[in-house]
């Protein structure tokens, strides 16, 4: 799927798989959690059941954002006071609701 939208961008050469010199996003899951039983339907329990904590490695652009779920670029805090920040003005500038 990711290489056949690389494809219909014209950008395979720089996206689309996982191949050095390619820019590439991904998560790892820790799938050995209760969340994931009974471990039959991979793709179902992926897709249904996943959750934040599972989330074990982040790599944005090749780069290690999050790895053995702990946070290595960002301060967690910092994160969310930044974005509480950013909802306090998107909610100013709609003015009140009804």
């Amino acid at each position: 799927a990711t290489l056949g939208g690389a494809e219909a961008l014209d950008m395979a050469d720089h996206i689309g798989s996982v191949t050095p010199g390619k820019k590439a996003d991904l998560i790892i899951i820790d799938p050995a959690t209760a969340n994931f039983g009974p471990r039959f339907n991979w793709i179902g329990q992926l897709v249904f059941n996943a959750q934040p904590a599972n989330v074990s490695f982040v790599f944005v652009n090749g780069v290690a954002l999050k790895a053995n779920g702990t946070f290595v670029r960002a301060n967690p805090t910092e994160v969310v006071q930044a974005a509480e920040a950013a909802a306090a003005r998107v909610h100013k500038a709609l003015g009140p609701t009804r």
